[in-house]
């Protein structure tokens, strides 16, 4: 895949740029390096494989030590920092940079709005954006009110990420323990109570920001795996895009996420937008504000030329996320039917991968992201690292994508140690061309 510029032509010659993580990005990074010319500055406590033909300068500091980190950045002239969709590490941006003043998207005040969940959704309420229903009530509360809420409910930390301290809560008797582990995996000691939301779909939406004006990029519905086995039920699968729902979200939520951007006073950066959509109704539950780990870029590059990598490189390296206006490149409504496939693998250890080489080279597969390796242990878990890749996939018509998925399911091949094909699921015509018809806008 050729990745263009955009629409932009920002010049980025002479440019340093401080890369803190984001190994998913080394590919990409690197082509754009090489079309743009800047410099890479590297941290961390060992070099990655992935990094190759990327980093110019690498220097071994831990990549959680801000003051090292800090005089990296005084040593080398760096102008501006990247962390990939790492939250940790934009913490680490955000203090690097208001002590040498280089380059970051976020400011503090930013970051302390967006990674907490309470305030978030205190900003969308004003702004008429809709939300998940939460509940006033905590460890603290007399007993009788917390054996009045409506079971099952969701507690979970409100600065908490990758479902760390989040549990489903059947009962007024677990509701203090749960609480409890709640608190301990926020870090500003606060937990937040939400009506269970079950039998919805899940619907994602991102905005590009571009000096304080928000663009919506792209919208996707996810789907799950397809298994007997209840242990893999809630893995996910598929992103369509794009969504079925992306008209009735432009008619009834895309004003007040504008507002409610512009009220955060964000100003440069990515928005990603976690809601569900049942019976007629959008409630969201999260933001992000990074850039998307599901490279949705690659797609935008396809489908309309827009690159919100590279509009977020430009900005760390000159304070310009790009020279062309980028509302006027961006569209959701993407012309061809695409998909985000998660190769999900059961438990075990991978022994080897076959079909790879077949896969790369389809017209329909943009991009490959693989994110497990042989001799890695795959554990019984519903998170997203059960995945062996990450792919990019587009086709002209549904049929066509349909087609491509079912081909690649049938060439891949991932043995265990103990001679098992691991894929959980093997995908058929019938059950993708379902499920692309039932989540994309056609």
């Amino acid at each position: 895949m050729k990745l263009t510029n955009g629409g932009s032509e920002i010049n980025l010659e002479g440019k340093t740029l401080l890369v803190i993580g984001g190994g998913a990005y080394y590919k990409h990074l690197q082509a754009y390096k090489k079309a743009k010319g800047f410099k890479v500055i590297a941290v961390g406590k060992y070099e990655d494989d992935r990094a190759k033909g990327l980093v110019d300068v690498f220097h071994k500091v831990d990549r959680t030590d801000v003051e090292a980190i800090a005089n990296v950045v005084r040593e080398e002239g760096v102008d501006g920092l990247f962390v990939g969709s790492s939250e940790e590490y934009a913490q680490i941006a955000i203090d690097v940079c208001s002590r040498t003043g280089a380059r970051f998207y976020a400011t503090q005040e930013q970051w302390d709005i967006i990674s907490n969940k309470r305030l978030f959704k205190q900003y969308a309420l004003k702004s008429g954006f809709p939300v998940i229903p939460e509940f006033q009530v905590s460890n603290r509360s007399e007993e009788l009110e917390i054996a009045s809420l409506p079971y099952p409910v969701l507690i979970k930390p409100v600065d908490g990420s990758g479902g760390r301290g989040l549990n489903i809560c059947y009962s007024a008797s677990d509701f203090k323990k749960y609480y409890e582990e709640a608190l301990d995996h926020s870090r500003c000691k606060d937990v937040i109570v939400e009506q269970l939301i079950t039998g919805a779909v899940d619907v994602f939406v991102n905005y590009t920001i571009q000096e304080g004006e928000a663009t919506l990029s792209y919208a996707y519905t996810k789907q799950v795996v397809k298994s007997s086995e209840i242990n893999y039920i809630t893995l996910p699968i598929f992103h369509f895009y794009p969504t079925k729902y992306l008209d009735l979200y432009y008619k009834v939520a895309d004003k007040p996420a504008k507002e409610m951007i512009k009220n955060m006073g964000l100003r440069n950066g990515s928005m990603t937008l976690q809601g569900f959509y049942k019976d007629g109704k959008f409630m969201f539950y999260e933001a992000g504000f990074r850039l998307g780990g599901s490279q949705a870029y690659v797609l935008t590059e396809y489908e309309n030329g827009a690159n919100v990598l590279h509009y977020m490189i430009n900005y760390a390296l000159t304070g310009q996320m790009s020279d062309a206006q980028i509302s006027e490149i961006e569209n959701a409504r993407f012309p061809y039917p695409a998909c985000n496939y998660y190769v999900v693998l059961k438990a075990g250890i991978i022994d080897h991968i076959e079909g790879i080489d077949i896969v790369q080279n389809m017209q329909e597969v943009l991009n490959v992201t693989q994110m497990c390796y042989p001799g890695d242990e795959i554990k019984e878990t519903n998170e997203i690292g059960r995945a062996v890749y990450r792919l990019n996939v587009v086709a002209e018509t549904v049929e066509a994508l349909a087609c491509a998925l079912v081909k690649i399911s049938d060439t891949l091949r991932i043995i265990s140690t103990t001679g098992e094909e691991m894929q959980i699921e093997h995908l058929k015509y019938e059950r993708c061309l379902l499920s692309i018809k039932s989540s994309i806008l056609i």
